[in-house]
């Protein structure tokens, strides 16, 4: 009985490390959080959705994300809009985020953002979403998005 008592005790202070795969000098933990992260549903027909929110860098050096994931979405990408001198919009690929040192970077409509592509489940407003981002040392950061629907009337634009 204690047997199983010292490894359940065991097994529950190493969930986290076992769950995640992540040697402990890979977890970014809490040196970088999403604020008011939301991943906006598709119009009907789209299976395309875009994220918004403010990447906030605890740490004293920059981070440089390259990549972020999510077990619901095929790709996820950061991109930007550019605007022509004529007023027409574009939209690119980037291939990093810098997130200066204790410092934000918005993720807004018309600027930066993330796009979530091949979605492969259903997703409900009000379910919170991981996504997995790496930085250019591979070391891994969890942010958490709430999924919103911006056509509804009882949705706030105010992203706090």
């Amino acid at each position: 009985l204690y047997t199983f008592l010292i490894i359940g005790i065991f097994a529950i202070t190493n969930v986290n490390a076992f769950m995640t795969g992540v040697k402990p000098e890979k977890d970014g933990s809490v040196a970088m959080e999403i604020i008011s992260g939301v991943i906006h549903t598709a119009p009907p027909g789209s299976n395309v959705n875009v994220g918004y929110g403010i990447l906030k860098n605890n740490t004293d050096k920059d981070i440089i994300l390259k990549s972020f994931r999510s077990p619901v979405f095929d790709n996820t990408e950061a991109h930007t809009m550019e605007y022509s001198d004529s007023g027409t919009a574009k939209m690119r690929h980037l291939e990093e985020l810098k997130i200066p040192a204790n410092s934000e970077l918005s993720l807004e409509s018309g600027g930066l953002h993330l796009m979530f592509m091949g979605m492969r489940r259903d997703i409900k407003v009000g379910e919170e979403i991981m996504i997995i981002s790496r930085d250019d040392h591979e070391v891994r950061y969890m942010l958490i998005m709430k999924v919103i629907d911006p056509r509804s009337s009882s949705h706030s634009h105010d992203m706090h």
